[in-house]
Order: C-alpha cells, then sequence, then structure tokens
C-alpha cells in the first residue's frame, strides 16, 4: 500500500499539519498530532472536494490531502490490506521450498496449501531461521537453485540469536542484495534477496 503525503488532520479536537502515512494494516500521523491507527479500526471512508472523512473506532478522523490524492487514499483504504502469503508472492501455483521450521502459526498459515517439498518445482525459497547455523543450510539450498529469490525469515529486534544484520553481511558477502522486507508475525520479520546480476 505505502502511500504518503502532507495533509491538514482534525483527529480527537486537534488541527494541525501532519506527514499521514498509509500503510497496509495501519495510518500513521507525524508531526504536530501523533498517530497509529490500525486499518481494522476505521469503519466508514468518504471524500467530499479533497477531504477524507474516516470513522475510526467510533471517532471522526478528517484529512485534508487535496485532490486526486483524498480519492487514491479512500480507493485504498477501500481495497482489503494484503495477505502475508500476497506479500511474499506465493499461492498454489507460486510455490515455496521451506528450509528450518514452521512453528509460527502465522506464517505456517501463510504458506499453507503453497509448498513444495521437490526444490525443482519451487518458484522461491523461505528459510526460517532461528539460529546461525540456519544461515549456512538456507544458503546451500539457495546455491543450488541461485534463480530463485529466498525470503529469510527471522526474529524481530535483538533477542533473537539471528537478526537482520548478520542475514544481510551472510549474504552480501555471497553476492546477494536485499530487495524488499514485510512483518510475519508479532515474533518474526521476513527479508527477500536475489543473486546480484554480473554488471
Amino acid at each position: 500500500m505505502g502511500r504518503e503525503a502532507r495533509a491538514i488532520a482534525d483527529w480527537r479536537g486537534q488541527t494541525a499539519q501532519v506527514k499521514a502515512l498509509l500503510e497496509s494494516h495501519e495510518i500513521v500521523l507525524r508531526g504536530a498530532i501523533r498517530a497509529r491507527i490500525p486499518r481494522s479500526d476505521v469503519t466508514t471512508v468518504a471524500t467530499m472536494g479533497g477531504r477524507l472523512d474516516l470513522l475510526a473506532a467510533g471517532e471522526p478522523l478528517v484529512l485534508t490531502l487535496g485532490e486526486p490524492e483524498a480519492g487514491k487514499w479512500a480507493a485504498a483504504l477501500l481495497r482489503p490490506p494484503p495477505s502475508l502469503a500476497d506479500k511474499l508472492g506465493v499461492s498454489t501455483s507460486k510455490r515455496a521450498f521451506v528450509t528450518g521450521s514452521l512453528a509460527d502459526g502465522t506464517l505456517r498459515t501463510a504458506l499453507a496449501g503453497a509448498t513444495t517439498e521437490v526444490l525443482s518445482d519451487a518458484t522461491l525459497i523461505v528459510a526460517v531461521l532461528e539460529r546461525t547455523a540456519d544461515l549456512d543450510a538456507a544458503f546451500a539450498v539457495a546455491e543450488s537453485a541461485s534463480h530463485l529469490a529466498i525470503w529469510c525469515v527471522y526474529p524481530k529486534g535483538r533477542g533473537g540469536s539471528v537478526g537482520d544484520s548478520q542475514v544481510r553481511n551472510y549474504l552480501r558477502e555471497r553476492g546477494y542484495i536485499d530487495s524488499k522486507t514485510s512483518a510475519v508475525s508479532d515474533r518474526l520479520t521476513a527479508t527477500r534477496y536475489v543473486l546480484r546480476k554480473n554488471p
């Protein structure tokens, strides 16, 4: 989704200029008014003359965005947010080869019916990384199918034994570049890597 605009916001008795971001699961207001409003709280979406009128958790939120931006925001809000399967690019016809454990329920649900145990049938690789040794195992698979993108799934923050900078450094040293990220669950995040093409 990822829309961003300068707007005048009317929210909870305050009116001010803000930077407004429309993310896949929330509206973020930054500036004089700061708020994070889950999309699931938005029950009404209407536009009038460059103004976007929303009802969020029973409270009115008005964003004056101007035309045609207000209409674009309304259209985006009325579309259902992409599922995790959509973000990863998997489906029954685009199957993933999985390395590591599918213990996380959110990831397991997203991949249901969209995995294969035959690497040559896969359109991408999903590598669940819980410890450093998982990186070596994932890379061994990726090396044997270097034309496939690999989604590396690992714990968020600094608490996990495998982290973002470790994964990035490991794969960049081996010729891969990161091209996309996605939240997976409260505990996990994912980054997509592809083999860098020779200049």
